[in-house]
């Protein structure tokens, strides 16, 4: 029998597809692949994912088709995607039959992207002709294949094991999302899903391993151990960039996988590599372990993470895949964390800040928490839109810091009360982080960054936020909330501009780089030529909706990139990975545009922003200046006196520093309360000793 909660779960995906696909006006099956994708892009199964339709015939009559595609920069595996949405209200099976027949679609396109027929046989125009060139052009370097199959059906019991094997060489992995597993993720609030390794199946008595600290209270143990390197490269190989915490995905894919210096101990010096390299540290939900004669040894890791020494399982891999190079007597150190699954959301992000403190992974990588988001967060749930259309209610724009916020937040509301909190919630309203990131980049001018997928895009976002909010948090004010909405809604209706347009009918393709081009074009122009003039984003939000003289410039704009990133000109023949490189968005900066009057006379005197954006941000100030001082009384003056006298002993303070810590070390004898400015200082002053290791 299928459980309530599957069948409730399948409902409100079906809903929120049909829903996206009316407001959009988009294929209803293209809106779930692109729903079901974003999931699988949040819980890190894979960077991005590019819409890519096609069907054919083969060679030898073969059916092919795939929906789409990414290329991992970190893992090189191409990872190619077919769906197979039924959309219908009762829940379908998917049997071994259907499975087979999807995979030998997937595995036809690409032994004919391989042997050239789609080259030979299809227009360049085509999708599907670009994909396959892209496949054979990056064959040499891909390690692996990874195929999806997508659906809302559920999967059938007496479905065998999923088969593995090989193409030109190189290993297919095969992996079925079904409704029931992306259900199962939906309850892990999209976390990764849970990897599981049965450590006797690399080594008969699983990893030796010593108990070095075990703090039963904390929820925590830790063990020391030495890993094989043909083990170590073995797991990566199969794992790939999973095995790898988000932080270190990001610093590998910013910066490439391989260190050369450890490359050359590798293949030049293998028996140094233990005393040259410093190992890996690495954490898991659950250690299995068992005793024996030959002392104790790890059986089975859940949910093993990588937090420091990606570059070093990543070159291990590397040497043993690209020069054949056998490692079996390299000795990795190991540091191995082991933190409870309720706990792990907590401890293992601080724990990965630590070791990664002395590396080059900087700050704005750990960046889920940062300050910014909060404030986001906070302006999201107070910051109710204008009504319009008649409605007599005002609504908010759901701004989802954490994963699965607006989902959670449903599932405690019985049915009555869930209508009304997507009533003042609705979905068409819910902001995620790597949309802002998407939104906010377009406008600073940075649509290659956009192109590039969420995942890369959201990490230059961070870095960017980062320096910014150093430099002035008090630029982050409803001023800068309200103009993000705007652009939240500029973005969707471009969408549908796109979508509805008859050139656009004709290809399909291509409209997330047509809309961060296009946008990104507009604002770029007001920013460079029009330097008196602001965009007037109150209009957009008073309003809640583009205005006739905007949309009238955002369709002839967005046929005008079109024709330009599809342009013969092009030095890259796949208009995505076109749409990627610097070089394309400096030309298209070198390019004239057309603008319409009609549209410039709508903009505003940057006098007129100025003035609002400066009452904004000293509103922002006050606010602040107000949220230390509370901050510093509510934590006490015994509080102060303490750090006070801690930082003292240890010679940690300047002059200055020393006399307002005095104050307020004193206040409540004295009656004299730090002012805002000094109150500032105290909490900068708290947290470095609190870095320093001050408790209190």
């Amino acid at each position: 029998m299928i459980n309530l909660d599957l069948n409730e779960y399948r409902e409100t995906v079906l809903e929120d597809v049909r829903l996206a696909s009316e407001a959009e006006m988009n294929d209803v099956t293209s809106e779930f692949n692109k729903y079901m994708t974003n999931n699988l892009i949040e819980a890190e199964e894979f960077e991005d994912f590019t819409e890519c339709y096609f069907e054919g015939v083969g060679k030898r009559n073969k059916k092919i088709q795939i929906d789409g595609y990414d290329f991992d920069e970190v893992d090189k595996s191409l990872i190619l995607v077919i769906s197979d949405f039924s959309n219908e209200k009762d829940i379908a099976i998917i049997n071994n039959t259907q499975i087979d027949k999807l995979f030998s679609k997937m595995e036809a396109f690409l032994e004919n992207s391989v042997n050239d027929y789609i080259i030979d046989n299809y227009e360049e125009s085509n999708m599907g002709y670009e994909l396959a060139y892209l496949i054979k052009e990056r064959l040499d370097e891909t390690v692996k294949f990874r195929f999806y199959i997508i659906t809302d059906k559920l999967m059938s019991d007496r479905v065998k094991l999923v088969k593995k094997g090989e193409i030109h060489g190189k290993p297919v992995e095969l992996n079925i999302w079904d409704i029931n597993r992306f259900f199962n993720l939906s309850q892990a609030n999209m976390k990764k899903e849970s990897i599981e390794i049965d450590v006797t199946k690399y080594l008969d008595k699983g990893l030796p391993c010593i108990l070095a600290v075990d703090c039963r209270n904390e929820q925590y143990k830790s063990y020391l151990t030495m890993m094989p390197g043909d083990i170590l490269a073995k797991l990566y190989i199969e794992y790939g960039a999973r095995l790898l915490e988000g932080n270190v995905r990001s610093f590998l894919s910013i910066r490439g996988k391989v260190n050369k210096q450890i490359r050359n101990t590798i293949l030049n010096q293998p028996e140094m590599f233990f005393a040259y390299n410093n190992g890996i540290a690495a954490t898991a939900t659950v250690a299995e372990c068992e005793q024996n004669d030959g002392g104790l040894f790890i059986t089975k890791l859940i949910d093993l993470q990588i937090i420091n020494g990606g570059q070093t399982t990543a070159s291990i891999a590397n040497a043993v895949l690209q020069d054949k190079k056998d490692v079996s007597n390299i000795v990795v150190p190991v540091k191995l964390s082991i933190v409870d699954n309720d706990k792990a959301e907590e401890i293992i992000p601080v724990i990965s800040k630590c070791a990664n403190s002395q590396n080059k992974v900087d700050e704005a990588d750990f960046f889920s928490n940062h300050p910014y988001h909060i404030r986001m967060e906070e302006y999201s749930r107070k910051t109710f839109a204008p009504a319009t259309g008649g409605k007599q209610y005002q609504t908010i724009w759901f701004y989802e810091r954490a994963r699965g916020q607006h989902t959670q937040e449903q599932m405690k509301l019985s049915r009555t009360e869930r209508n009304k909190y997507l009533l003042k919630n609705p979905k068409s309203q819910l902001i995620k982080k790597v949309d802002l990131a998407k939104y906010v980049n377009t406008y600073n001018g940075y649509p290659h960054v956009v192109s590039k997928g969420a995942q890369f895009n959201m990490r230059f976002f961070a870095e960017q936020i980062d320096k910014q909010w150093k430099k002035s948090d008090e630029e982050f004010n409803v001023f800068y909330y309200q103009k993000v909405i705007a652009l939240a809604i500029i973005f969707k209706e471009t969408e549908k501009i796109v979508t509805n347009q008859e050139w656009y009918k004709e290809i399909k393709s291509y409209r997330a780089n047509i809309v961060t081009y296009s946008l990104a074009t507009i604002f770029n122009h007001i920013r460079k030529e029009l330097k008196d003039f602001r965009f007037d984003f109150k209009r957009i939000w008073n309003s809640q909706n583009i205005y006739k003289e905007l949309e009238d410039q955002i369709v002839i704009t967005t046929k005008e990139i079109f024709d330009f990133i599809t342009s013969d000109e092009r030095p890259t023949l796949n208009v995505t990975e076109w749409c990627k490189k610097e070089a394309c968005w400096t030309r298209a900066e070198k390019e004239k545009w057309t603008f319409k009057n009609e549209f410039l006379m709508t903009l505003i005197s940057k006098d007129d922003e100025i003035e609002e954006k400066s009452s904004a941000y000293k509103n922002r100030k006050m606010e602040n200046d107000i949220n230390a001082e509370l901050h510093v009384m509510q934590l006490g003056m015994a509080y102060w006196k303490e750090l006070f006298k801690w930082a003292t002993e240890r010679k940690l303070i300047s002059p200055m520093e020393n006399d307002i810590l005095k104050i307020a070390s004193e206040f409540e004898l004295t009656g004299k309360l730090p002012s805002a400015r000094q109150s500032k200082i105290l909490m900068n002053i708290n947290a470095k000793m609190i870095e320093e290791g001050y408790t209190y």
